[in-house]
């Protein structure tokens, strides 16, 4: 008796194991088709698929377990695997190489940046009148420089210094850039402007005193046209707030 039960034993130990090689087998399977999934843009979960699954394998269950018992176990199982896409899903950064290994090329009126080539952008560091703006546009243009930066939202460390022109400077930067072939980048302090400045600029830029703006970093993320962020610091992190708009996204160090 006590060595019948020791070989049963030993038997139970080994379909264990091969239970466990067999679920990590599956789980494998699994995560592969999440990738898929992902990239096909489809729901992770299909009742259909499960229902037809649980569907074969009662019928081909030969007991001693009760057919309750079958799905009740590969229904667990299931859940367990869609959970396992999941996690795959949340731990892998959408800004990283093993997302997408090739570089993110941005084609901002006819400029391609991330390519080879590298792209200037220059121009005022606040956008205060339109003599001025021309003035630097003609002076871009002749450099052949391609693409004009000039602040319209000036965040300052005393609240008695110049702030901007706000939304008439995006306007001003506008006109004046149409009027050269030129593209424009301006820095949006705040999530309320990401609409209004898609209006008006080519590139939104966050600059180095808004990476902790979480919530203006989500609201870029959302944004019709490209972002510019201005700090590497815990960049992947930080441009991962920004995931909706993640293939839009092009990072320069300060």
């Amino acid at each position: 008796m006590s060595n019948n039960l020791d070989e049963l034993r030993t038997k139970l130990d080994t379909v264990n194991k091969e239970l466990l090689r067999l679920l990590n087998e599956r789980a494998e399977v699994v995560k592969a088709i999440g990738e898929i999934k992902e990239k096909q843009g489809v729901p992770k979960f299909d009742p259909v698929r499960e229902r037809k699954m649980l569907d074969e394998l009662t019928a081909l269950n030969p007991g001693p377990f009760r057919d309750a018992s079958i799905k009740h176990i590969f229904k667990e199982i299931f859940k367990a695997s869609l959970d396992l896409q999941e996690d795959d899903h949340k731990r892998q950064l959408l800004v990283s190489r093993k997302k997408q290994p090739e570089n993110t090329v941005i084609d901002v009126k006819g400029n391609l940046i991330g390519s080879t080539a590298q792209v200037m952008i220059a121009g005022p560091c606040s956008v205060e009148s339109y003599e001025q703006l021309r003035t630097v546009a003609a002076a871009l243009k002749e450099a052949g420089i391609k693409v004009m930066r000039g602040g319209a939202f000036k965040p300052r460390t005393s609240p008695y210094d110049f702030q901007g022109l706000g939304v008439e400077g995006l306007k001003m930067l506008n006109e004046v850039a149409n009027e050269f072939g030129l593209a424009t980048i301006s820095e949006i302090v705040h999530p309320a402007h990401i609409e209004l400045a898609e209006q008006y600029i080519d590139v939104i830029q966050i600059g180095a005193r808004n990476m902790q703006n979480f919530e203006l970093l989500k609201a870029a993320g959302e944004a019709k046209i490209p972002v510019l962020l201005r700090e590497v610091s815990r960049l992947r992190w930080k441009s991962s707030y920004m995931q909706p708009n993640i293939s839009s996204l092009k990072v320069t160090p300060r």
